[in-house]
């Protein structure tokens, strides 16, 4: 009756595939995975390259240039993000080609809680604290999967 195994084999496929679509999502549209992450861009950042007009009280050719600046960072990051997002889901299903399933329970193990950990605590601290378990719980229950998987081979 080992149910464990297969459990874990889905699970680790279906967060791999999920990790290259989330991260493909982040390379080709930021703004879009900014906002299903739960961390959305700034409205005034959405888009600073629009002309200036009367109610634009207050706001200099100046702040205009540096509210540019930072969304092109900021989406620059984003798709950085993105970029490790699919490299981990790349490799997770490259080791799953491979049947190396201690290595994938190893790094889900460390990634279910230091990266699905830190991604619920920023999210609760942006005010979004039902995203943030969202993020956090699950992480942290493939994270026991996977360390329940480890054990079970030792």
């Amino acid at each position: 009756m080992d149910y464990l195994s297969p459990a874990f084999k889905i699970v680790s496929i279906v967060f791999a595939i999920s990790a290259v679509a989330t991260g493909a999502q982040a390379i080709v549209d930021p703004v879009r995975f900014s906002k299903g992450f739960g961390l959305p861009l700034d409205s005034t950042t959405r888009n600073p390259t629009e002309p200036l007009n009367d109610h634009d009280h207050g706001v200099t050719l100046r702040s205009k240039a540096d509210l540019h600046a930072h969304h092109s960072l900021t989406m620059s990051y984003i798709s950085l993000m993105g970029v490790r997002q699919l490299a981990t889901g790349i490799i997770l299903l490259t080791f799953g080609y491979q049947h190396k399933w201690t290595e994938i329970a190893t790094i889900l193990a460390i990634i279910g809680i230091l990266v699905a950990g830190t991604d619920g605590i920023y999210l609760s601290r942006s005010g979004a604290r039902r995203l943030g378990q969202v993020h956090a719980i699950p992480g942290a229950v493939i994270a026991l999967l996977a360390v329940g998987m480890l054990y079970s081979t030792t």
